[in-house]
């Protein structure tokens, strides 16, 4: 089954100035819940500056027919020293949907999912490059269909706890675009 993509038009979602997190956040989760029934999910963020070669339609492409966002295995993501001690396919985190409303794992700053999410690119990415990121993708996934990553036999320290609950694998290998259940691109 390939993953359904929804579109969500965000004109006023631009980095170069601090965006209305809460605005942005209330309107991509309200298009959340309406698109997926109730239960529990992951998601990973994707901005489109991490892959100038392709189009935002190349990339749902390739992202529908692997089931997630590894199509170069030369590529590095951020922290890759440090992840690459864990067996891990994603880097992601959770929610659910109870009652119409999306509730994610953690809220620090913002009330919603996308608002709390939107934040951390535009606040923290600049951290690990040189500037924020825009979120162009969300991809939704059935948290049932992972499992935690374990730690390599590698003789190298684990990394904090705080950042493992964040990696995962598929449960089946060899049919991970199963675990993909949406896309949402979020248009300028």
């Amino acid at each position: 089954m390939v993953a359904k993509v929804i579109e969500v038009h965000l004109p006023e979602y631009d980095i170069k100035s601090k965006p209305k997190f809460n605005e942005l956040g209330h309107k991509v989760d309200e298009i959340i819940s309406r698109s997926f029934p109730n239960g529990r999910y992951l998601f990973r963020a994707i901005g489109m500056q991490d892959h100038p070669k392709l189009s935002i339609n190349e990339f749902i492409s390739i992202i529908q027919k692997l089931g997630y966002d590894k199509y170069d295995s030369e590529r590095r993501g951020t922290r890759h020293d440090e992840f690459s001690r864990y067996d891990f396919d994603i880097q992601a985190d959770g929610f659910e949907i109870k009652d119409g409303k999306v509730i994610p794992d953690e809220l620090f700053e913002y009330k919603s999912l996308f608002g709390e999410l939107a934040y951390n690119f535009y606040r923290c990415a600049p951290i690990d490059r040189e500037d924020a990121v825009r979120i162009d993708l969300l991809l939704i996934y059935d948290e049932n269909k992972f499992v935690h990553s374990k730690k390599k036999e590698d003789g190298r320290p684990p990394i904090e706890p705080g950042l493992v609950k964040y990696l995962y694998r598929f449960k089946d290998q060899k049919r991970k675009s199963d675990a993909l259940l949406g896309i949402i691109k979020i248009l300028r």
